[in-house]
């Protein structure tokens, strides 16, 4: 009888029995007809498991061994991921694997598993390029987006964009869109990180930070905020600037308000035992956030008990004595200002204005009007328009209606005023660099810029008597508290040294200069002390944890041959009269050893490096380096933290006002973390968020604060 070829063995089995009559299965060779031609059944036959290898689906995994119960395993070639298999199941789940989820699945349509791509990196320091081979990598991309977001302040709902996400998805079909809100997470994370690294960084170098900080407030009045940037010099004597807190701020922005936060902020960076300094603007608060910081638990930590730890801004100093000074020429200032105003106010007029510069052969160049809030912007104002002031005068004869015209007197007041500006301006050009030099450029510059309004006391314009006589209140108020960490500096300097310092005082300080230099050196001694005991003890921490290493191993070895031993005790009395014939004798200290020396003529070149100056004068000065690194590190004004506010603008604006303080607080420092990493290797990040110098910082908060 034909047996259906779907019954497994035992069914067959049993279904002869049945037919035979037999009631129990008889084992193999026993009662089972041997001849074929009897009617013997034939033995089962074993069912073979087919496998569709001719689907799409096999190019792309390896086939495993097929098991008993007709299972058998998938492997992708590409990502290594293995599916189970039955003989009932197709290739459906294979096929979706490569073609929606396998993150390593070759670019090229059909393209070979051995064949790899290439790319270009970048350029070594000898001209040759590199070539690597490129793979797809998704979290690569994601984190380079959130990068190029973070540093170029757009905003987060750039991924939903239209345009954008179809660009992305023409350029790499791989990749995966993200959402907004999961793309904003990508930021916060990489924050997270680069946070963790700058915190290890900082905990690696062994030296004292300075802070600069200030208060913002958005445009809308309802948020204020806090940016404090630590400034130090790293190991390899680089200076380094960091913003590390950009966090709001409660009302009332008291100084204990501020102190507190301040304080909070050193210790969550475990910064709050090394601080050197702090650099502030003139705002009464501040001065009040100092006394509070004196008298809590920072003053224990601080170098000669915080007598150097406030610094006032050198900008905000500059500004105030100047604000002054103008205050005395206001009609001619405005007459300049409606000039350059009505000028520009038409198309007409400034063709008539271009007319009139061409006649008298004066260059062509657009009148423009300052900011009367900013004085340097009202220094560069006059300036021009005394270049065009043959212009102005010309083009009164072509327009009838002109009748702003400066008369001569005027004229001649505003170059007077000028001449007395320039240095103002010159000073102010240099504390403000955003790329700031050491602190110990700034002494000479101030000293020179008040001895400038000394001189204008002698004028023979009244005007500018009155106007010195103004500035010269101001500079008592504010200098005479700042100048002793800056005539340190200038000390520090191996072209300068005390003799420069002292010159200097005797011009500012006529009769008195020998009390200033007292002072000077009861504080430069005072410090160098105090490092030199931290030098000490940290070297005697080495050489007892060493002493205890070379007594263990003196343990192991045997006391040795009378003759060497003999050696040994004549060696260790040569010793022991050395050391006591060196401590009969003076030593001279590394700073009065430094000082002794003349000054050093290889250092009066005009790309004079100070920092690797001393850096190869470490194992020369050991002690004295270290606090010539802390102190060149103090930056000379709060540009750097004001310089920050240019960027929360944008990012806290009109249509983004909606941020959370974690988000805001996240895109600006991992902005300046980013853009630091970028800028000193070489690389351009594209156009700057702020000029390599600016001017001063914004005017209107110091005059409020003054």
């Amino acid at each position: 009888m034909g047996l259906h070829p779907d019954l497994t063995g035992e069914q067959m089995q049993r279904i002869m029995r049945e037919g035979q009559g037999e009631g129990a299965p008889q084992a193999e060779g026993e009662g089972a007809p041997q001849d074929e031609g009897e009617g013997a059944p034939q033995a089962p036959k074993k069912r073979k498991y087919n496998v569709n290898l001719k689907a799409e689906a096999w190019k792309h995994f390896i086939r495993g061994v097929t098991k008993e119960d007709g299972s058998y395993t998938a492997t992708c070639k590409y990502c290594g991921i293995v599916y189970d298999m039955g003989n009932q199941k197709g290739t459906g789940s294979l096929r979706h694997h490569y073609l929606k989820s396998c993150q390593k699945k070759p670019t090229r349509k059909n393209a070979d598993k051995k064949q790899q791509l290439l790319q270009f990196q970048n350029a070594t320091e000898a001209g040759d390029n590199k070539v690597a081979v490129w793979s797809f990598d998704q979290a690569t991309c994601r984190k380079y987006l959130a990068i190029m977001v973070i540093v170029h302040e757009y905003p987060f709902n750039i991924v939903s964009h239209y345009f954008f996400r179809l660009f992305l998805k023409t350029l790499q079909p791989q990749f995966k869109l993200i959402s907004r809100n999961t793309f904003r997470s990508d930021c916060i994370s990489l924050y997270e990180q680069e946070r963790k690294s700058l915190y290890e960084e900082l905990g690696k170098h062994d030296c004292k930070v300075s802070f600069s900080t200030d208060l913002w407030t958005n445009h809308l009045g309802d948020r204020g905020f806090m940016a404090l940037t630590c400034h130090y010099i790293d190991d390899s004597w680089r200076i380094r600037k960091r913003i590390i807190n950009f966090c709001p701020l409660p009302t009332p922005h008291t100084g204990k308000n501020i102190a507190e936060a301040f304080y909070g902020m050193l210790v969550m960076w475990n910064l709050d035992k090394r601080a050197f300094s702090l650099v502030l603007d003139n705002a009464s608060s501040n001065d009040a956030c100092i006394r509070e910081l004196l008298g809590g638990p920072m003053r224990d930590a601080l170098p000669v008990d915080g007598s150097v730890f406030h610094q006032r801004c050198g900008c905000h100093i500059l500004n105030l004595v100047v604000q002054d000074g103008i205050s005395v020429l206001t009609d001619e200032i405005t007459k300049v200002r409606e000039t350059m105003k009505y000028l520009r106010h038409s198309q007409a007029r400034m063709e008539r204005f271009k007319l009139a510069s061409s006649q008298v052969k004066v260059p062509n160049k657009k009148p423009a009007w300052d900011v009367p809030t900013r004085w340097n912007s009202t220094y560069l104002m006059l300036e021009l328009a005394l270049e065009l002031r043959p212009a102005i005068e010309r083009y009164a004869t072509l327009d009838k209606h002109y009748t702003l015209k400066p008369k001569d007197t005027e004229w001649e007041a505003v170059e007077a005023l000028m001449d007395c500006l320039k240095i103002f301006y010159t000073a102010t050009l240099k504390f403000s660099a955003v790329k700031y030099p050491t602190l110990n450029y700034f002494f000479p510059e101030m000293c020179e810029v008040y001895v400038s309004i000394k001189n204008m006391e002698s004028s023979p314009y009244p005007f500018i008597v009155l106007m010195a006589t103004k500035m010269f209140a101001k500079w008592e108020r504010y200098w005479t508290s700042g100048n002793t960490l800056l005539a340190i500096a200038c000390v520090l300097d191996p072209r300068c040294k005390v003799a420069v310092v002292e010159y200097y005082f005797k011009l500012v300080y006529p009769g008195h200069h020998d009390f200033y230099m007292s002072n000077l050196n009861a504080c430069i001694n005072a410090m160098f002390m105090e490092y030199l005991e931290a030098y000490n003890s940290s070297l005697q921490s080495q050489t007892e944890s060493s002493s205890r290493t070379q007594s263990q191993s003196q343990r192991c070895q045997s006391s040795g041959a009378s003759s060497s031993g003999a050696v040994n005790n004549i060696r260790a009395g040569l010793k022991s009269l050395l050391a006591e014939k060196k401590t009969t004798e003076p030593v001279k200290s590394e700073l009065e050893q430094y000082i002794s020396e003349p000054l050093d003529d290889t250092a009066l070149e005009a790309e004079f490096d100070i920092l690797a100056w001393w850096k190869l004068k470490v194992p020369k000065y050991p002690v004295l380096s270290r606090l010539a690194r802390d102190i060149l590190a103090v930056p000379a004004s709060t540009v750097a933290s004001e310089s920050t506010f240019s960027t929360s603008g944008r990012t806290l604006s009109v249509v983004r006002n909606s941020l959370n303080d974690e988000s805001i607080e996240a895109l600006i420092c991992a902005q300046d973390w980013l853009r630091a990493k970028v800028t000193e290797n070489g690389e351009q990040v594209g156009d700057p968020l702020w000029p390599s110098v600016e001017a001063t910082p914004d005017d209107t908060i110091a005059g409020s604060q003054a």
